[in-house]
């Protein structure tokens, strides 16, 4: 049977959700906690990758498990094998040519940033510390720019691996709670980098150091990993 996963993830100690070869990703981790529980190798596959200290509150991940099993106590013997920053918090029952991949419809991104004047230890690991003044009106007007069907090469790697650089984003918001600014952003798919860099170029218009009406030919600013969670993918 092919099950679905939800995982949330603190990426801090881990370089993506991806398997690598020199380096420990979150898709090992959970992979050995899976082969564990079914006692043989079992393998699994992401909904997306993300980038090294990048964070996850729903992640999806499906695998096929030799016979069936009641999902509540699977996610309870998981979450007993893994290490307290990662969790599996839902497990779904999906149809054998389900791929969590290929079946999103949308993911959104938050972006998470603390701009008071001076960082908070409880936020220093999931956000951004910019310590001069955002404006976080200004940024959230031209971040409407973005909204829809773009070719969005300026926002990625020099050469990225990629058939088309072409998405589009359904929706795009800035909004400040205190000393915390989220940009949250929805969209059909996203590039390598592409919401680090939507964020950097932000930043810089919030702090007054770019103007709203050049986010397009001014990006080419990144903003720190640990400031980006994988909010929420739709299927």
């Amino acid at each position: 049977m092919r099950l679905l996963f939800t995982l949330q993830y603190l990426g801090t100690r881990y370089a993506g959700w991806q398997m690598q070869a020199n380096a420990t990703g979150v898709q090992s981790i959970f992979e050995a906690a899976l082969s564990t529980v079914f006692n043989m190798p079992l393998r699994s596959e992401g909904a997306g990758r993300t980038d090294s200290g990048v964070h996850a509150r729903a992640q999806r991940a499906h695998a096929d498990v030799p016979f069936d099993i009641d999902v509540r106590g699977l996610r309870m013997g998981l979450n007993n094998l893994l290490p307290s920053d990662i969790r599996v918090t839902a497990v779904e029952s999906v149809a054998g040519d389900f791929h969590c991949r290929f079946a999103a419809k949308q993911k959104t991104y938050c972006y998470r940033i603390w701009n008071g004047a001076w960082a908070d230890v409880f936020a220093a690991e999931t956000h951004a510390y910019v310590a001069q003044p955002l404006d976080a009106g200004i940024m959230h007007a031209a971040a409407q720019q973005l909204v829809g069907t773009h070719d969005f090469a300026p926002f990625t790697v020099a050469e990225p691996e990629v058939s088309s650089t072409t998405r589009t984003i359904e929706r795009i918001d800035v909004v400040r709670e205190g000393d915390a600014v989220t940009i949250t952003v929805t969209a059909d798919g996203f590039l390598r980098y592409m919401v680090r860099r939507i964020a950097g170029s932000l930043i810089e218009i919030g702090r007054g150091k770019v103007e709203g009406g050049a986010i397009w030919t001014e990006a080419r600013w990144t903003a720190p990993a640990k400031g980006l969670t994988l909010w929420e993918i739709r299927y």
